[in-house]
Protein backbone atom coordinates (compact mmCIF):
# COMPACT_ATOMS: atom_id res chain seq x y z
CA UNK A 1 0.00 0.00 0.00
CA UNK A 2 1.17 3.51 -0.75
CA UNK A 3 0.84 6.27 1.89
CA UNK A 4 -2.44 7.52 0.39
CA UNK A 5 -4.01 4.06 0.53
CA UNK A 6 -2.75 3.55 4.08
CA UNK A 7 -4.30 6.84 5.13
CA UNK A 8 -7.58 6.00 3.38
CA UNK A 9 -7.98 2.59 4.98
CA UNK A 10 -7.31 4.13 8.37
CA UNK A 11 -10.23 6.58 8.25
CA UNK A 12 -13.20 5.70 10.40
CA UNK A 13 -16.41 6.09 8.35
CA UNK A 14 -18.03 8.22 11.06
CA UNK A 15 -15.17 10.73 10.76
CA UNK A 16 -15.48 11.30 7.01
CA UNK A 17 -17.69 14.45 7.43
CA UNK A 18 -15.06 15.94 9.75
CA UNK A 19 -12.31 15.25 7.22
CA UNK A 20 -14.33 16.83 4.42
CA UNK A 21 -15.01 19.88 6.57
CA UNK A 22 -11.29 20.35 7.19
CA UNK A 23 -10.52 19.99 3.48
CA UNK A 24 -13.23 22.52 2.55
CA UNK A 25 -12.02 25.08 5.11
CA UNK A 26 -9.68 26.90 2.66
CA UNK A 27 -12.56 27.24 0.18
CA UNK A 28 -14.78 28.74 2.89
CA UNK A 29 -12.03 31.16 3.94
CA UNK A 30 -11.52 32.23 0.32
CA UNK A 31 -15.24 32.87 -0.12
CA UNK A 32 -15.41 34.94 3.08
CA UNK A 33 -12.40 37.01 2.06
CA UNK A 34 -13.88 37.77 -1.34
CA UNK A 35 -17.18 38.79 0.22
CA UNK A 36 -15.37 41.10 2.63
CA UNK A 37 -13.37 42.65 -0.20
CA UNK A 38 -16.55 43.21 -2.18
CA UNK A 39 -18.14 44.84 0.85
CA UNK A 40 -15.25 47.29 1.29
CA UNK A 41 -15.55 48.81 -2.18
CA UNK A 42 -16.29 52.59 -2.09
CA UNK A 43 -19.60 53.38 -3.66
CA UNK A 44 -20.16 57.02 -4.73
CA UNK A 45 -22.96 59.05 -3.18
CA UNK A 46 -23.26 57.10 0.10
CA UNK A 47 -21.97 59.91 2.32
CA UNK A 48 -19.17 60.34 4.90
CA UNK A 49 -20.53 57.76 7.37
CA UNK A 50 -20.11 54.90 4.89
CA UNK A 51 -16.71 56.27 3.89
CA UNK A 52 -15.52 56.24 7.51
CA UNK A 53 -16.79 52.67 7.99
CA UNK A 54 -15.07 51.54 4.82
CA UNK A 55 -11.86 53.24 5.90
CA UNK A 56 -12.01 51.37 9.24
CA UNK A 57 -12.54 48.08 7.44
CA UNK A 58 -9.60 48.82 5.16
CA UNK A 59 -7.42 49.61 8.17
CA UNK A 60 -8.48 46.37 9.83
CA UNK A 61 -7.63 44.44 6.67
CA UNK A 62 -4.22 46.09 6.57
CA UNK A 63 -3.69 45.14 10.21
CA UNK A 64 -4.57 41.53 9.49
CA UNK A 65 -2.15 41.52 6.57
CA UNK A 66 0.63 42.60 8.90
CA UNK A 67 -0.03 39.82 11.42
CA UNK A 68 3.04 37.67 11.95
CA UNK A 69 3.53 34.15 10.67
CA UNK A 70 2.91 32.68 14.13
CA UNK A 71 -0.56 34.19 14.33
CA UNK A 72 -1.42 33.15 10.77
CA UNK A 73 -0.30 29.59 11.34
CA UNK A 74 -2.09 29.49 14.67
CA UNK A 75 -5.25 30.82 13.08
CA UNK A 76 -5.19 28.12 10.43
CA UNK A 77 -4.45 25.34 12.90
CA UNK A 78 -7.20 26.43 15.26
CA UNK A 79 -9.53 26.86 12.30
CA UNK A 80 -8.88 23.30 11.10
CA UNK A 81 -9.66 21.95 14.55
CA UNK A 82 -12.81 24.07 14.61
CA UNK A 83 -14.01 22.64 11.30
CA UNK A 84 -13.36 19.07 12.46
CA UNK A 85 -15.19 19.48 15.78
CA UNK A 86 -18.17 21.28 14.25
CA UNK A 87 -18.62 18.48 11.69
CA UNK A 88 -18.09 15.55 14.04
CA UNK A 89 -21.78 15.28 15.10
CA UNK A 90 -22.72 14.69 11.44
CA UNK A 91 -21.15 11.24 11.48
CA UNK A 92 -20.24 10.60 15.10
CA UNK A 93 -23.53 11.11 16.89
CA UNK A 94 -23.42 9.30 20.25
CA UNK A 95 -26.00 11.39 22.05
CA UNK A 96 -26.99 15.04 22.49
CA UNK A 97 -24.43 15.79 25.21
CA UNK A 98 -21.49 14.67 23.09
CA UNK A 99 -22.85 16.54 20.07
CA UNK A 100 -23.16 19.72 22.14
CA UNK A 101 -19.61 19.24 23.42
CA UNK A 102 -18.28 18.89 19.86
CA UNK A 103 -20.13 22.00 18.68
CA UNK A 104 -19.07 24.03 21.71
CA UNK A 105 -15.40 23.10 21.30
CA UNK A 106 -15.61 23.81 17.56
CA UNK A 107 -17.12 27.23 18.18
CA UNK A 108 -14.41 27.97 20.76
CA UNK A 109 -11.68 26.98 18.31
CA UNK A 110 -13.24 29.19 15.61
CA UNK A 111 -13.41 32.14 18.01
CA UNK A 112 -9.77 31.71 19.03
CA UNK A 113 -8.73 31.36 15.38
CA UNK A 114 -10.29 34.76 14.64
CA UNK A 115 -8.61 36.30 17.69
CA UNK A 116 -5.21 35.01 16.58
CA UNK A 117 -5.62 36.33 13.04
CA UNK A 118 -7.00 39.69 14.18
CA UNK A 119 -4.05 40.26 16.52
CA UNK A 120 -5.92 39.88 19.80
CA UNK A 121 -4.99 37.81 22.83
CA UNK A 122 -5.24 34.09 22.08
CA UNK A 123 -2.33 32.13 23.57
CA UNK A 124 -3.57 31.23 27.06
CA UNK A 125 -7.17 30.31 26.17
CA UNK A 126 -5.93 28.35 23.14
CA UNK A 127 -3.46 26.38 25.24
CA UNK A 128 -6.12 25.58 27.84
CA UNK A 129 -8.65 24.52 25.18
CA UNK A 130 -6.15 22.32 23.34
CA UNK A 131 -5.06 20.62 26.56
CA UNK A 132 -8.65 19.97 27.59
CA UNK A 133 -9.51 18.60 24.14
CA UNK A 134 -6.48 16.31 24.04
CA UNK A 135 -7.21 14.98 27.53
CA UNK A 136 -10.77 14.11 26.50
CA UNK A 137 -9.55 12.49 23.29
CA UNK A 138 -6.85 10.46 25.02
CA UNK A 139 -9.29 9.30 27.69
CA UNK A 140 -11.32 7.62 24.95
CA UNK A 141 -8.34 6.46 22.88
CA UNK A 142 -6.44 5.04 25.84
CA UNK A 143 -9.41 3.03 27.03
CA UNK A 144 -9.50 0.96 23.83
CA UNK A 145 -13.21 1.69 23.34
CA UNK A 146 -12.53 3.56 20.11
CA UNK A 147 -9.35 3.19 18.14
CA UNK A 148 -7.64 6.42 17.09
CA UNK A 149 -8.20 6.66 13.35
CA UNK A 150 -6.28 8.77 10.85
CA UNK A 151 -8.61 11.76 11.21
CA UNK A 152 -8.34 11.71 14.99
CA UNK A 153 -4.55 11.41 14.88
CA UNK A 154 -4.20 14.17 12.27
CA UNK A 155 -6.42 16.45 14.36
CA UNK A 156 -4.33 15.69 17.44
CA UNK A 157 -1.19 16.65 15.51
CA UNK A 158 -2.80 19.89 14.39
CA UNK A 159 -3.76 20.70 17.97
CA UNK A 160 -0.28 19.82 19.23
CA UNK A 161 1.21 22.24 16.70
CA UNK A 162 -1.20 24.93 17.85
CA UNK A 163 -0.27 24.17 21.46
CA UNK A 164 3.41 24.58 20.63
CA UNK A 165 2.80 27.98 19.05
CA UNK A 166 0.69 29.03 22.02
CA UNK A 167 3.20 27.90 24.65
CA UNK A 168 6.34 29.31 23.10
CA UNK A 169 6.34 33.12 23.48
CA UNK A 170 7.84 35.64 21.09
CA UNK A 171 11.64 35.58 21.07
CA UNK A 172 13.25 38.14 23.41
CA UNK A 173 16.68 38.42 24.96
CA UNK A 174 15.56 38.69 28.52
CA UNK A 175 16.50 35.68 30.66
CA UNK A 176 12.95 35.19 31.91
CA UNK A 177 11.62 34.97 28.36
CA UNK A 178 14.35 32.51 27.39
CA UNK A 179 13.42 30.30 30.34
CA UNK A 180 9.75 30.56 29.37
CA UNK A 181 10.58 29.53 25.82
CA UNK A 182 12.50 26.55 27.15
CA UNK A 183 9.57 25.48 29.30
CA UNK A 184 7.18 25.93 26.40
CA UNK A 185 9.34 23.91 24.04
CA UNK A 186 9.88 21.16 26.60
CA UNK A 187 6.15 21.07 27.35
CA UNK A 188 5.34 20.73 23.64
CA UNK A 189 7.80 17.87 23.19
CA UNK A 190 6.48 16.11 26.28
CA UNK A 191 2.86 16.55 25.16
CA UNK A 192 3.66 15.14 21.72
CA UNK A 193 5.41 12.14 23.25
CA UNK A 194 2.56 11.54 25.69
CA UNK A 195 -0.14 11.83 23.04
CA UNK A 196 1.76 9.56 20.67
CA UNK A 197 2.27 6.92 23.34
CA UNK A 198 -1.37 6.86 24.40
CA UNK A 199 -2.54 6.81 20.78
CA UNK A 200 -0.25 3.86 20.11
CA UNK A 201 -1.41 1.98 23.20
CA UNK A 202 -5.03 2.77 22.36
CA UNK A 203 -4.59 1.44 18.83
CA UNK A 204 -3.22 -1.87 20.07
CA UNK A 205 -5.83 -2.09 22.85
CA UNK A 206 -8.71 -1.50 20.46
CA UNK A 207 -7.18 -3.90 17.95
CA UNK A 208 -6.91 -6.60 20.63
CA UNK A 209 -10.42 -5.87 21.92
CA UNK A 210 -11.90 -6.61 18.50
CA UNK A 211 -9.50 -9.41 17.62
CA UNK A 212 -11.86 -12.18 18.64
CA UNK A 213 -14.25 -14.17 16.55
CA UNK A 214 -17.73 -14.45 17.96
CA UNK A 215 -18.25 -17.90 16.49
CA UNK A 216 -18.29 -20.76 18.95
CA UNK A 217 -15.79 -23.60 18.62
CA UNK A 218 -18.71 -26.02 18.62
CA UNK A 219 -19.70 -24.71 15.21
CA UNK A 220 -16.49 -25.84 13.57
CA UNK A 221 -16.51 -29.10 15.47
CA UNK A 222 -19.97 -29.75 14.13
CA UNK A 223 -18.83 -28.97 10.63
CA UNK A 224 -16.02 -31.48 10.95
CA UNK A 225 -18.22 -34.23 12.31
CA UNK A 226 -21.15 -33.75 9.93
CA UNK A 227 -21.03 -33.58 6.19
CA UNK A 228 -24.32 -31.73 5.90
CA UNK A 229 -25.06 -28.03 6.37
CA UNK A 230 -24.13 -26.59 9.73
CA UNK A 231 -26.60 -24.50 11.68
CA UNK A 232 -25.40 -22.99 14.94
CA UNK A 233 -26.41 -20.30 17.31
CA UNK A 234 -23.04 -18.56 17.49
CA UNK A 235 -23.13 -14.92 16.40
CA UNK A 236 -20.56 -14.49 13.66
CA UNK A 237 -20.71 -10.73 13.81
CA UNK A 238 -17.05 -9.91 13.40
CA UNK A 239 -16.58 -6.41 14.74
CA UNK A 240 -13.42 -5.15 13.07
CA UNK A 241 -14.21 -1.45 12.85
CA UNK A 242 -11.20 -0.82 15.10
CA UNK A 243 -8.97 -3.40 13.47
CA UNK A 244 -9.46 -1.80 10.04
CA UNK A 245 -7.04 0.94 11.02
CA UNK A 246 -3.34 1.15 10.30
CA UNK A 247 -2.16 2.88 13.45
CA UNK A 248 -1.19 -0.36 15.21
CA UNK A 249 0.78 -1.42 12.15
CA UNK A 250 -2.13 -3.61 11.03
CA UNK A 251 -4.17 -3.06 7.88
CA UNK A 252 -7.52 -4.70 7.19
CA UNK A 253 -9.75 -3.99 4.25
CA UNK A 254 -13.11 -2.54 5.38
CA UNK A 255 -16.21 -4.64 4.80
CA UNK A 256 -19.62 -3.40 3.73
CA UNK A 257 -21.53 -5.53 6.23
CA UNK A 258 -20.35 -7.13 9.47
CA UNK A 259 -23.25 -9.60 9.44
CA UNK A 260 -22.39 -12.73 7.44
CA UNK A 261 -24.89 -14.57 5.33
CA UNK A 262 -25.82 -18.19 5.99
CA UNK A 263 -23.60 -19.28 3.10
CA UNK A 264 -20.66 -17.33 4.53
CA UNK A 265 -21.18 -18.92 7.94
CA UNK A 266 -21.10 -22.35 6.32
CA UNK A 267 -17.95 -21.52 4.34
CA UNK A 268 -16.17 -20.26 7.46
CA UNK A 269 -17.12 -23.35 9.45
CA UNK A 270 -15.99 -25.64 6.65
CA UNK A 271 -12.64 -23.85 6.34
CA UNK A 272 -12.04 -24.11 10.10
CA UNK A 273 -12.98 -27.80 10.14
CA UNK A 274 -10.84 -28.64 7.10
CA UNK A 275 -7.88 -26.81 8.58
CA UNK A 276 -8.24 -28.60 11.88
CA UNK A 277 -8.46 -31.99 10.24
CA UNK A 278 -5.58 -31.42 7.80
CA UNK A 279 -3.17 -30.14 10.45
CA UNK A 280 -3.51 -33.18 12.68
CA UNK A 281 -0.38 -34.47 10.96
CA UNK A 282 1.53 -31.57 12.56
CA UNK A 283 0.35 -32.30 16.09
CA UNK A 284 3.96 -32.73 17.18
CA UNK A 285 6.75 -30.23 16.63
CA UNK A 286 9.00 -32.96 15.24
CA UNK A 287 6.48 -33.76 12.51
CA UNK A 288 6.27 -30.11 11.47
CA UNK A 289 10.04 -29.78 11.25
CA UNK A 290 10.24 -32.98 9.21
CA UNK A 291 7.67 -31.51 6.79
CA UNK A 292 9.81 -28.44 6.11
CA UNK A 293 8.57 -25.92 8.68
CA UNK A 294 11.43 -23.96 10.24
CA UNK A 295 11.61 -22.96 13.89
CA UNK A 296 12.73 -19.30 14.11
CA UNK A 297 15.16 -18.06 16.72
CA UNK A 298 14.84 -17.97 19.67
CA UNK A 299 12.08 -20.50 18.99
CA UNK A 300 10.23 -20.32 22.29
CA UNK A 301 7.09 -18.60 23.51
CA UNK A 302 3.34 -18.65 23.20
CA UNK A 303 3.21 -17.50 19.57
CA UNK A 304 6.02 -19.14 17.58
CA UNK A 305 5.45 -18.83 13.82
CA UNK A 306 7.07 -21.57 11.72
CA UNK A 307 7.20 -20.89 7.99
CA UNK A 308 7.39 -23.38 5.15
CA UNK A 309 9.08 -21.66 2.22
CA UNK A 310 7.95 -24.30 -0.27
CA UNK A 311 4.32 -23.73 0.67
CA UNK A 312 4.78 -19.95 0.48
CA UNK A 313 5.53 -20.10 -3.25
CA UNK A 314 3.39 -23.00 -4.45
CA UNK A 315 0.67 -20.82 -5.98
CA UNK A 316 -2.05 -22.20 -3.70
CA UNK A 317 -4.39 -20.09 -1.58
CA UNK A 318 -6.31 -21.24 1.48
CA UNK A 319 -5.18 -24.84 1.07
CA UNK A 320 -5.52 -26.66 4.43
CA UNK A 321 -3.15 -29.34 3.12
CA UNK A 322 -0.35 -26.81 2.55
CA UNK A 323 -0.57 -23.97 5.11
CA UNK A 324 2.17 -21.37 4.70
CA UNK A 325 2.81 -20.99 8.44
CA UNK A 326 2.12 -23.02 11.58
CA UNK A 327 1.76 -21.41 15.00
CA UNK A 328 3.01 -23.28 18.07
CA UNK A 329 3.33 -22.70 21.77
CA UNK A 330 6.81 -23.87 22.78
CA UNK A 331 7.59 -23.63 26.48
CA UNK A 332 8.86 -25.83 29.27
CA UNK A 333 9.98 -28.62 26.96
CA UNK A 334 6.47 -28.96 25.53
CA UNK A 335 4.95 -27.83 22.24
CA UNK A 336 1.33 -27.40 21.14
CA UNK A 337 0.05 -26.71 17.64
CA UNK A 338 -2.26 -23.71 18.03
CA UNK A 339 -3.21 -22.94 14.45
CA UNK A 340 -2.09 -21.88 11.01
CA UNK A 341 -1.52 -18.62 9.18
CA UNK A 342 -2.60 -18.56 5.55
CA UNK A 343 -0.43 -16.06 3.66
CA UNK A 344 -0.78 -14.60 0.17
CA UNK A 345 2.28 -14.79 -2.07
CA UNK A 346 2.43 -11.11 -3.06
CA UNK A 347 1.70 -7.91 -1.24
CA UNK A 348 -1.16 -5.83 -2.58
CA UNK A 349 -3.12 -8.83 -3.87
CA UNK A 350 -6.55 -9.09 -2.24
CA UNK A 351 -7.14 -12.47 -0.64
CA UNK A 352 -10.43 -14.39 -0.97
CA UNK A 353 -12.89 -14.12 1.90
CA UNK A 354 -15.19 -17.14 1.66
CA UNK A 355 -16.66 -16.41 5.07
CA UNK A 356 -17.16 -12.70 4.41
CA UNK A 357 -16.67 -10.70 7.62
CA UNK A 358 -15.71 -13.88 9.51
CA UNK A 359 -12.69 -14.80 7.39
CA UNK A 360 -10.96 -11.44 7.25
CA UNK A 361 -7.34 -11.08 6.26
CA UNK A 362 -4.86 -8.51 7.50
CA UNK A 363 -1.47 -7.13 6.50
CA UNK A 364 1.26 -5.43 8.49
CA UNK A 365 3.00 -2.11 8.03
CA UNK A 366 6.70 -2.46 8.79
CA UNK A 367 9.59 -0.05 8.50
CA UNK A 368 12.78 -1.13 6.72
CA UNK A 369 16.05 0.66 7.36
CA UNK A 370 19.76 0.16 6.75
CA UNK A 371 20.39 0.73 10.45
CA UNK A 372 20.35 -2.17 12.95
CA UNK A 373 18.24 -4.22 13.45
CA UNK A 374 17.08 -3.49 9.89
CA UNK A 375 13.37 -3.23 10.53
CA UNK A 376 10.88 -1.74 12.95
CA UNK A 377 7.24 -0.89 13.38
CA UNK A 378 5.28 2.23 12.57
CA UNK A 379 5.42 5.20 14.88
CA UNK A 380 2.52 6.17 17.19
CA UNK A 381 1.27 8.49 14.46
CA UNK A 382 1.21 5.79 11.76
CA UNK A 383 4.46 6.64 9.97
CA UNK A 384 7.99 5.23 9.85
CA UNK A 385 10.93 6.80 11.70
CA UNK A 386 13.53 8.81 9.83
CA UNK A 387 15.87 6.98 7.44
CA UNK A 388 13.40 4.14 6.92
CA UNK A 389 10.76 3.19 4.38
CA UNK A 390 7.24 1.89 4.94
CA UNK A 391 6.36 -1.42 3.30
CA UNK A 392 3.25 -3.57 3.55
CA UNK A 393 3.38 -7.34 3.90
CA UNK A 394 1.16 -9.75 1.95
CA UNK A 395 -2.24 -10.38 3.49
CA UNK A 396 -2.55 -13.18 6.03
CA UNK A 397 -5.23 -14.84 8.16
CA UNK A 398 -5.13 -16.92 11.36
CA UNK A 399 -7.18 -20.06 11.75
CA UNK A 400 -6.87 -21.70 15.18
CA UNK A 401 -7.19 -25.44 15.59
CA UNK A 402 -7.45 -25.61 19.39
CA UNK A 403 -10.62 -25.12 21.41
CA UNK A 404 -9.99 -21.59 22.60
CA UNK A 405 -12.34 -18.96 24.05
CA UNK A 406 -11.63 -16.49 21.25
CA UNK A 407 -12.86 -18.54 18.31
CA UNK A 408 -11.37 -20.08 15.19
CA UNK A 409 -10.67 -16.78 13.41
CA UNK A 410 -9.46 -14.57 16.24
CA UNK A 411 -6.36 -12.54 15.43
CA UNK A 412 -4.62 -13.67 18.59
CA UNK A 413 -4.93 -15.86 21.66
CA UNK A 414 -4.59 -14.89 25.30
CA UNK A 415 -1.04 -15.68 26.46
CA UNK A 416 -2.10 -16.88 29.91
CA UNK A 417 -4.64 -19.24 28.36
CA UNK A 418 -2.03 -20.56 25.91
CA UNK A 419 0.48 -21.25 28.70
CA UNK A 420 -2.09 -23.18 30.68
CA UNK A 421 -3.24 -25.13 27.63
CA UNK A 422 0.33 -25.97 26.61
CA UNK A 423 1.18 -27.17 30.11
CA UNK A 424 -1.83 -29.49 30.07
CA UNK A 425 -1.85 -30.68 26.45
CA UNK A 426 1.62 -29.96 25.06
CA UNK A 427 3.78 -32.81 23.79
CA UNK A 428 7.52 -33.28 24.35
CA UNK A 429 9.72 -32.82 21.31
CA UNK A 430 13.09 -34.26 20.36
CA UNK A 431 14.46 -32.19 17.50
CA UNK A 432 14.94 -28.43 17.22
Amino acid sequence: MNPAETFEVGIAPQHVPALLAALLLPVLVLIVRRLRRTGTGVQPGLGPTVYIAQTAQTAQAAHVAQVGAVRRWSGWLLGISAAVHLALPLGHYDGPLLAIAFIASGAAYAWLAMRAIEGRSWRLPSALLVIATLIAYLAVAGSGKEEPDQVGIATALVELAALGLALVPVRERRLARRFTRFLGSAGTVFATFLVGTIVWVGSFAAHAATGTDASTPDSAVGAMQNSGPVVHSGDHTHQHDHAARAQAGVIMRPVADHHPTFAQQQAADQLAAATREATQRYATLDAAIAAGFVVPKPGAGTDVHMENKAFRSDGRTLDPQRPETLVYAIEGGRATLLGVVYVMERAGVAAPEPGGPITRWHAHNICLTALPPGFGIVSPFGSCPALSVNVTTPEMMHVWVVDNPSGWFAEGLDKAWVRTYNAQHGQPYATR
